[in-house]
């Protein structure tokens, strides 16, 4: 999980659409305003915007085949923010169905023995979490295992940040993070980074000056950022943090 930064002001498909029911005896409903795909995929555009190309929660590269829309307040909680533009995120589908063959990441995407994920993991689940807008952009708040790819709370980043590790584990549990099918991707990465670090293709070695190149290859200061950053920018440790504080990086 990483910061989202949400732009301003939110879309006017929401803004005009919550106007047109200001007055009705109930309010209006996400699942009426999503019927009309006129309305839907410029808040669905704005949000992958945002995001810069990621789920919300696990840092999956959003595809229209594999995405959904997030109430980060449970609908079923408070209807009265349903289109509330500051409770809307852009999230992959968990995990919740098979996907088309030719999708090159499919399997990472869906596997029917592992466990779902983000906001299909959360649907049903009132602990508190925490919220991607409000995760601060600098310091990192999550680690990851090496010869596994699991995600864990990043204790020194945590108590940096003033957020509480015991958190940072609950939202891990609560949405799913330790799946698998995430495991497994997000190790792929890791090795694939660790062979580019290869001082003569074949031994693997740190080069300082390597990893910054690598950061300024795949941390971009604008547009889509790479699957799984999060894991990357641990990976590459301080040349990461450096290229980042040096592009001005708010998330």
């Amino acid at each position: 999980m990483k910061h989202v930064r949400k732009s301003q002001p939110e879309p006017q498909e929401l803004a005009d659409y919550r106007a047109r029911f200001a007055s009705a005896p109930r309010p209006p409903s996400w699942n009426e305003f999503k019927k009309a795909p006129e309305r839907r995929e410029p808040v669905k555009k704005r949000l992958r915007d945002d995001q810069r190309g990621l789920c919300a929660y696990c840092e999956h590269r959003l595809v229209p085949e594999d995405e959904s829309v997030e109430h980060f307040v449970p609908k079923s909680v408070d209807h009265a923010r349903e289109l509330d533009w500051s409770n809307l995120l852009l999230c992959c589908a968990g995990g919740e169905r098979p996907l088309p063959e030719d999708l090159p990441d499919a399997r990472t995407r869906f596997d029917p023995h592992s466990a779902k994920t983000c906001g299909h993991a959360k649907r049903t689940n009132l602990l508190p979490i925490l919220n991607p807008l409000e995760v601060q952009a600098f310091p990192r708040l999550f680690r990851f295992g090496s010869e596994t790819g699991a995600i864990q709370p990043d204790e020194d980043g945590c108590r940096s940040a003033g957020v509480d590790s015991n958190l940072a584990e609950q939202t891990i549990a609560v949405l799913g993070l330790r799946a698998g099918r995430l495991n497994r991707a997000r190790l792929a990465v890791l090795e694939e980074l660790l062979s580019q670090l290869a001082s003569d293709g074949t031994a693997p070695a740190f080069s300082t000056d390597r990893a910054r190149e690598i950061s300024m290859q795949q941390m971009p200061a604008t547009g889509a950022l790479p699957t799984f950053f999060t894991t990357i920018r641990w990976f590459l440790g301080p040349a990461a943090e450096s290229h980042l504080a040096a592009i001005g990086y708010q998330g």
